[in-house]
């Protein structure tokens, strides 16, 4: 949690006698992550938030229309910074092979980086509102989309791509909320074991080389 939005919080030395003026969205959004984790979206208030923030309810309204509101900024955040991670990580290889490689190592050491974000987003978003899950929906067919061009560039069809993608995703997503439910379990293994699976059904070599 200490990492969310980390580029955001490194402020300029204050002169003498000059008071910093303080990011009230990101400690908002900060308790939120909080709260949500110790609650559970259903349990948790926007009273709780803002007293975890230590502001008044109508500095939350000043930045969040909803509870909802609030959550989907949290998703927001994660998505972002996986897909920051996910595009720098690509960026250093040439084959599909290696990108599709590449991108899962980027997406796995994000979400182990915020894990009480990643708890809070994978576990709590489902089921819990219609709006929060087609959301989730539309990020999840991001990452698809991602995939399946990586696929076809590998020489599958665009029926296979397409399909194999969304199976690909939705394991994962699954592998990562049974890992943010239980914490014990090893998450880089997980994630291995669903990439050698997949990468056999599509065809492509060397399953087990290299990093997660």
């Amino acid at each position: 949690m200490a990492c969310l939005l980390a580029n955001m919080e490194r402020w300029p030395r204050a002169l003498p006698l000059v008071v910093e003026k303080r990011d009230r969205r990101q400690d908002l959004m900060r308790s939120a992550i909080s709260v949500f984790a110790r609650y559970g979206y259903h349990e948790t208030g926007i009273r709780a938030i803002v007293e975890e923030a230590e502001c008044a309810i109508g500095t939350f309204y000043l930045y969040f229309s909803s509870k909802a509101d609030c959550f989907i900024a949290l998703i927001d955040a994660l998505y972002h910074q996986t897909m920051q991670a996910v595009m720098a990580e690509r960026s250093e290889f040439s084959t599909a092979e290696a990108k599709l490689r590449g991108s899962l190592s980027a997406v796995v050491e994000v979400l182990l980086r915020e894990r009480d974000l990643t708890r809070v987003v994978l576990v709590q978003a489902v089921g819990a509102d219609p709006l929060l899950e087609t959301h989730l929906w539309h990020i999840h067919r991001t990452f698809a989309d991602l995939l399946a061009g990586e696929l076809e560039e590998c020489g599958l069809g665009p029926e296979r791509s397409s399909l194999g993608a969304w199976a690909f995703v939705g394991a994962l997503a699954e592998v990562f909320g049974l890992w943010a439910r239980e914490p014990e379990q090893n998450l880089e293994e997980m994630a291995r074991g669903v990439r050698s699976l997949f990468w056999t059904a599509w065809g492509l070599e060397n399953a087990s080389d290299g990093p997660v």
